[in-house]
C-alpha cells in the first residue's frame, strides 16, 4: 500500500491491492436512503470518507493505518504526507526555542491539562476531547501561548481561533487576557473590526462563513485552533473552511466527538487524530467538577394525542402536545418554585419558552425569571449569567442550541431537561454548563422530564443509555396527570 499527497496538498491518496477493503470500512449506511430513492434515483446507499480513486482527508491516514496493522504487505508513506499530517517535527520541533513544558500562566494547569499541552507540541494538529468543564480554555491559551514562544518577532506569529458564536467570542478572550497570555488578542465578529496586527484573533464561525469578510489572510495562519470542534460535519460551511487553511498545525477541541461515523471521520480527517480523551466521569472522580445526580420524571398524561401514520406529522403532533400540555407545564414550574437554588430550563422551541414563562410568572413570584432565546443580544446573556453567578433564586429558561455549548455557570444547581429529545452532544454539553465547582454546591441535579409517548418513551431510554455511558447516576419518579 502506497500513501501519498495530491498535487494540490489538499487531499492524501492511497494506492494498492486493499483499496475497496478500506475504503468499505470507511464508509456508514444510508439510513434515508429507502425513502429518499422514489424521489431521487441517484441518492447513496452509503456515504465514503475515501473517493473511488483513494483520494481522503489527509489526518484520516491515522486511522487507516489502524485498520493496516495486521497487513503484510509494503506501507510506504512519502514525506511530503508525513510534514502535513504531523507537522511537528518538520515545523515546530526545528524552531530554536521548541520545547514541549506547557506555558505558565496565572491559573497553574493541572497535570492532564499540561499532558494535552504536550501532546500537542509533540504532534502538531490533533483532536483533544474533554469534557465539558474540564478547562479547555485554559489548555488552549497554554498551547497557544507555548507555541508564539517558536517565532520570532520577525515572523509575525499569526494564530486564528474559531469559536461557534458570539458569546464565546467575548468569553474567551476575556479568558485569555485573565490568564496573563504573552501575546496579542483580538476578537472578530459583527460587531468588532478585524484586527491583523493582533498574534492571536478569536472569530466566531458566521464572520467566516460571510461572504462580506474578507479572509484571505487566513491562508496565512500558522496554527488554527477550532473550539467546540464537534459542529464541524462532512459537507458543511465551517467544515469547508477549516480544510482551506493552508497551516497544518490544527487543533480541535470538544467535550465529545459526534456519534456518526462519517462525522468523526471528518473532523479527524481535517483536524488530526485524536491525542487526548477524558470524560466527565474521570473528571468527577478526580474531584475537578462536581458530582451529578439526575431525576427522571416519568409523566403519565391523560388525553394522548390521535394517533398518525406519517412518521413526522406524528413526531411533530406529538411535540405539540407536550409544549402545550398544561400538566407539564405547570409541573415544571412547580420544580423550579421549589428548589432554593438558581435553575437553568432547557427547551427547543421559542413557542415552548413562551409558554413555560407565563406559568413561571404566575407560580414562581419570589423568583426572578428569564427566557434566553436567540434575540437576547450576547451583552445581555453575560449580565444574565453575572447575576446567576452572583444571587440565587433565579430561574433561567433557554433554547437549548444558545445554552448547551460553551456558557458555563458555577452557581447553578438544577438543570431541568423540558424539551425532550435524544442527541447525544446535546445531552451531554447542557449537563456540563452545571459542573463547575462552587462553595455552595454539593451536587448537580438534573431534573430529566420524560413522557409516555412514542417518541417520548424512545428518546427517554435514548437519554437514560448517555447517563448510564457518562457515569451519572439516575432515579426515576412517575406522576400520573389526574
Amino acid at each position: 500500500m502506497h500513501f501519498s499527497l495530491d498535487k494540490n496538498s489538499k487531499y492524501a491518496v492511497m494506492q494498492g491491492d486493499l483499496l475497496d477493503e478500506i475504503r468499505e470500512h470507511f464508509s456508514v449506511k444510508n439510513d434515508a436512503a429507502p425513502y429518499t430513492k422514489r424521489f431521487n434515483r441517484f441518492v447513496p446507499t452509503r456515504y465514503y470518507a475515501i473517493t473511488p480513486t483513494g483520494r481522503f482527508d489527509p489526518s484520516l491516514l491515522s486511522e487507516i493505518l489502524k485498520q493496516l496493522i495486521s497487513y503484510s504487505g509494503n506501507i510506504t508513506i512519502d514525506n511530503n504526507l508525513l510534514a502535513v499530517v504531523s507537522p511537528s517535527q518538520t515545523t515546530w520541533q526545528k524552531k530554536a526555542f521548541f520545547t514541549t513544558d506547557p506555558y505558565r500562566l496565572t491559573l497553574e494547569l493541572r497535570d492532564y491539562q499540561a499532558e494535552i499541552v504536550r501532546a500537542c507540541l509533540m504532534k502538531g494538529r490533533g483532536t483533544v476531547v474533554l469534557a465539558t468543564a474540564g478547562g479547555k480554555t485554559l489548555a488552549m491559551a497554554s498551547l497557544i501561548s507555548r507555541v508564539s514562544t517558536f517565532y520570532t518577532p520577525d515572523e509575525k506569529f499569526k494564530c486564528l481561533v474559531i469559536v461557534p458564536d458570539l458569546g464565546l467570542v467575548t468569553q474567551t478572550y476575556n479568558d485569555f487576557k485573565s490568564y496573563g497570555v504573552p501575546f496579542t488578542v483580538s476578537m472578530w465578529t459583527g460587531n468588532n473590526d478585524l484586527n491583523l496586527a493582533s498574534d492571536v484573533i478569536i472569530a466566531n464561525a458566521g464572520i467566516l462563513q460571510s461572504e462580506k469578510s474578507n479572509t484571505t489572510w487566513i491562508n496565512f495562519v500558522d496554527l488554527l485552533i477550532v473550539d467546540e470542534v464537534h459542529k464541524s460535519r462532512k459537507g458543511n460551511k465551517i467544515a469547508d473552511i477549516i480544510k482551506n487553511i493552508k497551516t497544518p498545525c490544527k487543533f480541535g477541541f470538544t467535550g465529545t466527538m459526534p456519534e456518526n461515523l462519517l462525522d468523526q471521520w471528518n473532523i479527524i480527517g481535517k483536524i488530526g487524530p485524536v491525542l487526548y480523551e477524558k470524560n466527565s466521569d474521570a473528571l468527577r472522580k478526580e474531584k475537578y467538577i462536581a458530582d451529578v445526580l439526575c431525576q427522571i420524571i416519568e409523566l403519565d398524561h391523560k388525553n394522548l394525542p390521535e394517533p398518525v401514520e406519517d412518521k413526522m406529522k406524528a413526531y411533530r403532533s406529538e411535540l405539540e402536545f407536550i409544549i402545550a400540555s398544561p400538566f407539564r407545564n405547570k409541573l415544571i414550574a412547580k420544580i423550579a418554585n421549589n428548589v432554593k437554588n438558581n435553575c437553568l430550563i432547557l427547551i427547543d422551541f421559542i413557542k415552548h419558552g413562551n409558554i413555560l414563562k407565563e406559568e413561571l410568572i404566575k407560580n414562581c413570584t419570589s423568583k426572578q425569571i428569564f427566557f434566553i432565546q436567540g434575540s437576547v443580544e450576547v451583552d445581555e446573556r453575560e449580565k444574565i449569567r453575572h447575576l446567576m453567578e452572583a444571587n440565587d433564586n433565579i430561574v433561567v429558561i433557554a433554547i437549548s442550541k444558545i445554552f448547551s455549548t460553551g456558557i458555563n455557570i458555577k452557581n447553578l444547581h438544577y438543570i431541568v431537561f423540558a424539551g425532550g429529545g435524544k442527541a447525544k452532544i446535546k445531552v451531554v454539553q447542557s449537563i456540563g454548563r452545571g459542573l463547575r465547582l462552587h462553595p455552595s454546591k454539593i451536587k448537580l441535579r438534573l431534573l430529566d422530564i420524560a413522557d409516555n409517548l412514542k417518541y417520548g418513551n424512545k428518546h427517554a431510554r435514548k437519554r437514560q443509555n448517555l447517563y448510564e455511558k457518562e457515569g451519572i447516576p439516575f432515579i426515576s419518579e412517575k406522576i400520573k396527570e389526574t
